[in-house]
């Protein structure tokens, strides 16, 4: 299973760089995301192309609920400079445990904070890598 935050959803609804990269890393897997994602991909799809629905994108996810446990845990998660969405997608993906084989991202600050959380991180089709 994959686990993708927002910065990746997004590329698989509106086409960037790395979208063709994301979408051959993708293609036939299972998805996951956090609930939030919804929010966050609805607002960055309606920025950069308000014509593009995701709901096609979030049919294909499995969504880590938000709950109190999962707050907690994501209060704890990375640093002070880690952003609030950031630390609820890594405690979303480190909920999923073993079954996550990568967290996919487009976010430096949030793919350090994975990478020391001890999830393997990718972020096809980016030359700087996250």
């Amino acid at each position: 299973m994959f686990y993708l935050d927002a910065s990746a959803l997004t590329k698989l609804v509106v086409e960037e760089p790395e979208t063709r990269a994301l979408h051959d890393l993708v293609r036939g897997r299972q998805l996951a995301s956090s609930r939030v994602a919804v929010v966050e991909v609805v607002k960055a799809v309606a920025r950069s192309n308000p014509q593009a629905d995701p709901q096609a994108v979030f049919a294909l996810l499995s969504f880590v609920e938000l709950d109190a446990d999962l707050a907690r845990i994501a209060g704890s998660t990375g640093g002070a400079e880690l952003r609030a969405l950031d630390a609820i997608h890594v405690a979303s993906a480190l909920r999923l445990g073993s079954e996550v084989d990568a967290f996919v991202t487009y976010d430096s600050r949030q793919a350090a904070a994975a990478r020391a959380a001890g999830l393997r991180v990718d972020a096809p089709g980016d030359g700087a890598s996250a």
